[in-house]
């Protein structure tokens, strides 16, 4: 069964590349550790107290409250918006059993460079790890490749999530975004450059270009294999160095014990602001894959997401 995964993955997971530099170039596609066993839980462990949203004048509910919609078919529904022009894809989940008076939070999830939403929903999947609790969103990348440092991509994140929310039924407080690799630059980007918008970002196994005063401060929780041979951990300890900085915290941590954490190498650091939190995991076991988002620390992610 696992080897079966794993061949399924090498063909799914999303390609991959250093996004520190200014001229990424394509490498090897590599797997993920999935074998399809993942629990689902819905609910957190408790510990940690959300400070509140960073923008509280955010509405709770969108225009797409009390608008009927059907839940989503496996493979998620292929949508489109207009971006300057452009067509730019995505595919959309929404929950089974979709109460269209409840404002659920949305979870884009960002692929790595050279794949596709479609492929990354097979790879993180977020849609399943929710349990029905969110609705969550898998974008397309240009030619496979995310805008990190310009507003090609902010633009199309505004865009898509304006869709959604004038379609269903979301709650604008609780915007998350989730990336892999070089989607953990972009989601990077998005924290830098949407955090009046966006609650809670999980940059994984990936670089963060922007300046930092150039940024707004957001609630970050940093993921980093430490044998990753792609984007060196040097890179993710950089990226959670800046949300430090950013967001105005201590170098010194507690063990994070909550959501599922526990026993997996991940803290959170002192005097930060209570709205926006920096937690770092540093994921120090051995793999076949080692530039990876482990299994173990996905459904822990969810439940952290969803206790703001």
């Amino acid at each position: 069964m696992r080897s079966r995964t794993f061949a399924a993955l090498l063909a799914l997971a999303p390609f991959l590349v250093r996004c520190g530099g200014d001229d990424p170039a394509p490498v090897t596609p590599s797997g993920g550790d999935n074998d399809g066993g993942t629990v689902i839980t819905t609910g957190t462990d408790g510990g940690e107290t959300d400070g509140g949203p960073v923008n509280p004048g955010l509405p709770t509910r969108s225009p797409g409250c009390g608008v009927a919609a059907q839940a989503s078919p496996a493979n998620g529904d292929a949508k489109s918006v207009d971006v300057g022009g452009k067509k730019r894809t995505f595919v959309l989940y929404v929950p089974k059993g979709y109460d269209p008076a409840r404002a659920y939070p949305i979870v884009t999830v960002l692929h790595g460079i050279g794949a596709t939403g479609a492929q990354m929903a097979q790879f993180i999947q977020m849609q399943l790890y929710s349990g029905g609790n969110a609705i969550v969103a898998f974008p397309d990348a240009l030619n496979g490749q995310w805008d990190t440092r310009g507003d090609v991509d902010l633009a199309f994140y505004d865009a898509l999530t304006k869709s959604v929310q004038d379609t269903l039924c979301v709650n604008q407080q609780r915007a998350f975004v989730l990336g892999f690799s070089f989607g953990a630059c972009m989601a990077n980007h998005l924290g830098c450059k949407r955090s009046s918008v966006i609650r809670a970002i999980i940059p994984a196994d990936g670089g963060f270009g922007d300046a930092p005063a150039a940024c707004g401060k957001v609630t970050a929780l940093v993921y980093h294999r430490r044998e990753d041979d792609n984007e060196v951990i040097a890179n993710g300890i950089a990226a959670r160095d800046k949300w430090l900085g950013i967001n105005g915290c201590a170098k010194t941590s507690q063990p994070v014990n909550d959501f599922g954490f526990q026993g997996l190498g991940c803290v959170a650091y002192d005097a930060c602001p209570a709205a926006t939190p920096v937690l770092w995991c540093e994921d120090t076991a051995t793999s076949p894959y080692k530039h990876d988002l482990r299994e173990p620390y996905r459904v822990p992610m969810w439940n952290w997401f969803a206790h703001f």
